[in-house]
Formats: C-alpha cells, structure tokens, sequence
C-alpha cells in the first residue's frame, strides 16, 4: 500500500499512528465491545445503532481528563491530538463491527437453520443443502450449549465448531471494509476539499481532541450543558434505582389525538425529548433539519391520503420501503454524478502522465483502484464459492456499495443522529424488482446468510472510515497510510473480540436474540416455498421514490431557497426518525431563532453549548450503562 503525500507543496505533519496509540487502542477494543454487546442484546441501549457511539466518545473523555494528569506529572508521555483520532478511529470502527446491526446479528443466522429445523417447518429438504458448511455451525452437540446456556465455549469441540465460520465471516467483513476504504480515498477530496460537507457528526471529537489551549473542553458554556443534560440523566438514573426520586418526563404518546377516521391511519406518534439528538440536529444545515421533519410529517401524510382515497388495500401502502430504497439509490448516483469531474481527473492522472494531480490522500489513487476491484473480486470469489451465481454476486455488490456511498455521503452532509436501511438493502432491492424465482435457491440461501449486514446497516463502517480521515486532517496532520493500516487492524480485531464475547456470554446465557436468525431464515423459507416474480407495485413505488428524489434536487439546483432537501425524504419514513422528529424540530426552531434574531455570532458562541449537551448525555447516561455492566442491574437508558 503506497502512500502519495503533496511534500513539496506542504511540510510533513507527524503522523498520530503511533504504536502506543495502536496499542492503546487495542487494549480498548475488547472493553468496548463487551460493552457494546451487552448494551445492545441484554440490557438494552444499544451504541452501535447511533451515528456517533456513545461508548467511543465516553472513553475518548475519560483518555483526554487523564491525559491532562499526565500532562502535568511526565508532559513528555503525554499523547498528542493525533494520537487521540487514532485510538477514537479504531475504536469506533471495531465497535461498527461488532454492532447490533452487524456480527450481533450475523451470529444468529449461523446456527439457526439447523437448530430450528424441524419436520414441520421441512427447512432441511427446502435449503440445507443450499447453506455452505464453511460459513454455518451444523453439529447440533456444539449448537446444543450455544442455544441452551450453561455451558463453556473454551472447549476444543466448541472452539473447533465455530472458527471456521468465524475466519471465513472475518474475511468477509474484512474485504468489505478494505473496499469501503479505497472508495473513500476516492471520494475523500470530493467531498471534504471541492464540496466542503460540514461533518456534522464528529464536531464533538473534534473539539475535544483539540490542543488544550484552543480546545473545545476549555467552554465555561459547555460545561453549563453538560450539566444540563448529565443533571437530567443524574435524576432519571436515581428515580430508576430509587422510585423515591421524582422522575422528569422526556416522552409523550399523543395518538390518541388522532383516533378517527382519516387521522388514525398516521399510526403511533411520539414526542420524544433526547438531548443528545438535540445537539447533534444543531450542527445539521438549516434546510436539513427543517426537511427532517417535515419530511416525517409527509410520509404520515401519505398515509392519511391513502386511507382517503382507499388505497390502504393495497397490501403494503404506501410502500415506504421500496420508495425509500429508490430515493437511496437515487442519493447514491447523484452523489456519484457530482463527483464526475473528480473522478474524470482520477482516471486520467492515472492513465496519463500530462495529467497527474497532486495527491494528499491516504492511499495513492491507482492503488485506490486496483484494491478496489480487487476487492470486490475477492467478495464475489467468495460469494460465488458459498453458491451465489456470479452475476447475483455482482449486482448485490453493486448495489451494496452504491449504498455503502449514499450513508457515507448523507452523514458528511447532513449527519442524523441515527439512520438506519431496515428493508432497504441490496437484498430487498433485487428481490422486489427481480423476485426469487429469477435468483435461484442457492442465490437467496446465501442472501439470507448476509443478514448481518444488510438488516439494518445503523453500524456502518464506511462512514467512520471517512470521518477518521476527516479527523485526521483536522488535527494539523493528513491521513497517511498508517491510519489505513491501523482501521485494518481495527476491523480485524474488532471482528474476533466481538465473536468471541459473544460466543462466551451465549454459552454462558443461551443464544442472545435468537429471533434475528429467524428473521431471515423465514424470509429464505417464504421465498423457496412461494418463489415469485417481479413485483410490480414495489418496483413502481421504488422508481416513485427514485424519480421524486430526483425531482426534489432539481427544484433545488433551479431555487435554492427551496428548504426540501431530497438527503433527508428517505429517512422521514425509518423507524429512529419516529423517536427523534420532535428532538430534531426543537433544534432546528432553536438554530433558526439564534440565526434570525442572534446572527451568526451568537450562533458561534452558543455551539458549545450544543455540544455540551451531546458531551454530557453521553458521558453521563454511558457511565450509568457502565455501572449497569458492573453490578449486573438494569439501569436508566438515554436512548430507546
């Protein structure tokens, strides 16, 4: 891996990839996981389904007080701002992978088809002989303690059951996250250098990483919200353990509001206060945060025109899955057309030398390309190998990363603070618009082992991969290829310690949530039982969705003062935005009151205050989840 940095044009900055901060690192991975999983499947809480982790930035705070301790004592053991995005990257893509929507889910799948087959259900003559043998776990006496409890999975018949699964899903995860990183070396200057997309997702890092005399920890104003928000988590903490302390209400249900006909068909309608999503949605451009919102409003709004016009027989109106899936795909392709130039001049600095560019990217842009298809042969090698046909493999792929690009460039640009693919994947997309009958049993046998990572997709890598370079380059140092080495690391790791603590605890627990196997065992089942075909209305609805998007950013391009952002109609119809649509409008009429009436200066001055409330949510409401984890008690959860 080849390193192309612009020496002549700018003086070499140190790099932060340091081997204590790697170790350091390291050390941290295996902590930070076990309290990702047992935040996400036991004691509920989940951090990976968040855009910024709350464990990651739990411990960055923790590193950087004692750093200042070690500043004093021995300044010159001290780590510097570099070092700290080195530890902040690795930990949160090892947490990305490891998250709920990833091998939390992924690890259900491997054992279920042959725990749960029975002769009722006919699972081994429908698609047994579909499933590869070398990504699944089928000895029913190495099944029987995972799924039971009370066993130990440090014995050799164990350990020898799973690790071939476990080395061939490694791999996998690990050349998925190498591809993800030559597009962002691709994309990277695009979208950080020529669009300038604000990041609004790592201001709070990025802020405290700062050298101490500028940093962001130094705001008497942020303190002020960090004892807002923490004082409310503090109180709510209490009353959980203590009925006796008085509770302060963050949530509300008003759909009793709407209990006759048309209304009832908005569905359930909550006003949910979460201070962190509050400061995140801050830090969201204006028209975003407004179209946030409204946009969630609008799909409810499709729902009362349906039950109007009496298209709720149609069985699945009003198909938000589908329309949502085409308005990511659209999202993906825009994204893609406005980097066309970027990528024109890629192609030719490559191939001709009167036009080569100057490079500051993490990796030089022909290795870029050549691990990208090298990459993605290696994953099509491997899917062909488990029994896809190849040009399944393909298009799924193709699809996959298209979209791996769209919640890359959505949280560079607008940065919610949770976004989330249920339905919305590559599998969904290929099976509404093709149907099962044209993939064949032992294409959608192997999709449904992909679960893992196409459930949800809310611990994605790709974005932190970006948001590490972003970091990077914020901190008076370029992304190098020792940060590439270091998120690789990280990835691996990440992925063994995660299975790991989840094998351990399932042995010890019995499987946790062992539903999500079947989630996508039943979905494989309906689809061999009752193959069909294209599905005419989805595909109509996905187009609807792709053309409206589409729609919306050339009204935009023709009158910019129009506040409907296409980015942000895809998300008005997830599940998270039911939770954070209130938070996310009290932000945004906030920003737009200190705007209209403040100015720009006093937006400036009350931005650590925002992010205060962020800061002390997080460290607050994650420190009580740690007390949890210790004691082994259920404790009050900031978020769900």
């Amino acid at each position: 891996m080849t390193t192309s940095l612009n020496s002549k044009t700018q003086p070499r900055q140190p790099s932060g990839v340091t081997g204590r901060s790697i170790v350091l690192a390291l050390l941290l991975i295996p902590p930070n996981a076990y309290w990702s999983i047992h935040r996400g499947l036991i004691w509920g809480g989940p951090p990976a389904t968040l855009s910024l982790f709350y464990n990651v930035v739990f411990t960055l705070f923790v590193l950087i007080l004692l750093n200042k301790v070690v500043q004093i004592v021995v300044p010159r053991y001290a780590l510097r701002p570099a070092e700290f995005v080195t530890v902040y990257t690795m930990l949160s893509l090892a947490t990305a992978v490891g998250g709920f929507d990833t091998i939390q889910v992924l690890i259900q799948v491997l054992g279920h088809p042959f725990w749960f087959a029975t002769p009722e259900n006919e699972w081994r003559q429908l698609f047994w002989h579909h499933l590869p043998r070398w990504l699944t776990v089928d000895d029913m006496v190495v099944l029987e303690g995972y799924y039971h409890g009370d066993s130990n999975f440090h014995t050799l018949n164990h350990i020898n059951g799973w690790i071939r699964p476990v080395l061939g899903w490694t791999v996998f995860l690990t050349a998925m996250g190498f591809v993800m990183i030559c597009l962002n070396s691709l994309l990277r200057k695009q979208w950080t250098e020529h669009e300038k997309l604000t990041y609004p997702v790592i201001q709070l890092p990025l802020g405290m990483i700062k050298p101490s005399d500028s940093g962001l920890l130094r705001s008497r104003i942020l303190w002020l919200a960090f004892a807002t928000a923490g004082g409310l988590n503090m109180i709510n903490s209490l009353h959980y353990i203590f009925p006796s302390v008085p509770e302060i209400t963050f949530y509300a249900d008003i759909t009793s509001l709407f209990a006759h006909k048309p209304w009832n068909a908005i569905g359930r309608m909550r006003l949910r206060f979460f201070p962190f999503a509050i400061g995140l949605a801050f830090f969201i451009p204006l028209d975003l945060s407004f179209s946030c919102w409204f946009f969630f409003l609008f799909w409810k709004g499709q729902n009362v025109l349906g039950s109007i016009a009496g298209w709720q027989s149609l069985p699945n109106f009003p198909y938000k899955e589908a329309q949502s899936s085409g308005s990511y795909l659209c999202i993906g392709v825009l994204a893609l057309w406005l980097s066309r130039f970027h990528v024109k001049a890629i192609v030719k600095s490559v191939f001709f030398r009167n036009h080569r560019i100057d490079v500051t990217e993490p990796m030089s842009y022909i290795t870029s390309i050549i691990g990208l298809i090298s990459g993605m042969l290696l994953l099509i090698i491997l899917s062909c190998q488990a029994g896809m046909l190849a040009w399944a493999a393909v298009l799924f792929f193709g699809i996959f990363f298209l979209l791996s690009i769209t919640v890359t460039r959505m949280r560079a640009e607008l940065g919610h603070p949770a976004h989330e693919l249920y339905w919305r994947g590559p599998d969904a997309i290929m099976l509404t618009s093709l149907g099962p009958k044209r993939l064949g049993m032992s294409t959608l046998s192997v999709i449904s082992l992909f679960w893992g990572f196409t459930r949800a997709q809310r611990g994605h890598m790709m974005p932190h991969q970006l948001e590490g370079f972003k970091l990077a380059s914020g901190t008076s140092s370029q992304p190098t290829g020792r940060l590439i080495w270091a998120m690789m690391l990280a990835t691996i790791v990440g992925a063994f310690v995660s299975f790991w603590i989840l094998l351990d605890t399932s042995y010890r627990m019995g499987a946790l949530r062992a539903r999500w196997g079947g989630e996508s065992l039943q979905r494989l089942e309906n689809w061999i039982s009752h193959p069909t075909g294209t599905d005419i209305p989805g595909t109509a609805f996905m187009l609807i969705g792709f053309l409206l998007t589409l729609v919306l950013m050339a009204l935009r391009l023709r009158w910019i003062w129009l506040p409907f952002h296409p980015v942000a109609y895809p998300l008005g119809s997830s599940f998270t935005l039911s939770w954070l649509w209130f938070s996310i409008f009290i932000s945004w009429l906030a920003k737009w009151l200190i705007l209209k009436h403040g100015g720009l200066s006093m937006y400036r001055r009350l931005t650590p205050f925002f992010l205060g409330l962020i800061l002390g949510e997080f460290v607050i409401g994650g420190g009580w989840t740690i007390i949890g984890l210790i004691m082994q008690i259920p404790v009050y959860v900031f978020w769900h």
